[in-house]
């Protein structure tokens, strides 16, 4: 082995003196770890372009997800109250609404009032809808309250409903930065139902599934 390995160490510095090229594993490069690579391997092209056009070597980039589309308060008005889990008023079922009222065999008449506000409540982007109510048991009482429906997908599905007292009118609803203020008028414990002398601005945040009261202000109603 030692006799063959000489002559040819001989002759490999005979050629290079002579200006010959000598090719070691076939033409090939050492690679990283000592490994081989071919002279002739493709070499990838650089990125270009930006996914556009046909001619362009990069993947277009990936479409945005669909704008859920904001709740109405005229949507709220052909949908229901209560769901499979929670209740409106006790009812076992939910009812329906058309064009924003309800009456009951039992006498009751529940109607949407027009103060009404749409916006993100629930935190995930869409606009959800909050729209004053009142009930009316046939009697004197006239029982106002807001109802909270959440957007799923574009529609309107119940969350829950705050009821705000006998004869206490809803004057203004709002929606900002994941909470809701509703402005309504009422009266101090100890007044009589037709003294509304205040005006009250609560503030509401959904905690949960449940529309909480985390605040208001008063201020003098004449």
């Amino acid at each position: 082995m030692r006799r063959t390995l000489l002559p040819l160490a001989a002759l490999a510095l005979v050629l290079v003196a002579g200006g010959c090229k000598v090719e070691i594993n076939g033409g090939a490069t050492p690679g990283p770890g000592g490994t081989t690579v071919p002279s002739d391997s493709p070499v990838a092209d650089p990125p270009f372009g930006d996914g556009s056009s046909a001619n362009d070597n990069v993947s277009p980039p990936a479409a945005p997800p669909a704008k859920v589309p904001a709740l109405t308060c005229d949507q709220v008005a052909e949908s229901e109250l209560g769901s499979t889990k929670v209740r409106y008023n006790n009812y076992p079922d939910p009812i329906p609404l058309t064009e924003g009222r309800w009456a009951g065999e039992d006498g009751v008449v529940v109607a949407l009032q027009p103060p009404c506000a749409t916006g993100d409540l629930t935190g995930d982007g869409a606009a959800d809808a909050l729209r004053a109510i009142m009930l009316d048991g046939g009697g004197t009482g006239k029982f106002w309250g807001i109802v909270l429906w959440r957007n799923v997908k574009g529609a309107p599905a119940y969350v829950g409903t705050v009821d705000l007292g006998d004869r206490t009118p809803i004057e203004k609803i709002t929606i900002s930065a994941g909470q809701a203020q509703v402005v309504y008028l009422t009266r101090p414990d100890d007044a009589s139902m037709v003294e509304l002398v205040i005006e009250r601005t609560a503030t509401y945040r959904l905690i949960g599934d449940k529309l909480e009261e985390i605040g208001y202000v008063d201020k003098p109603h004449s």
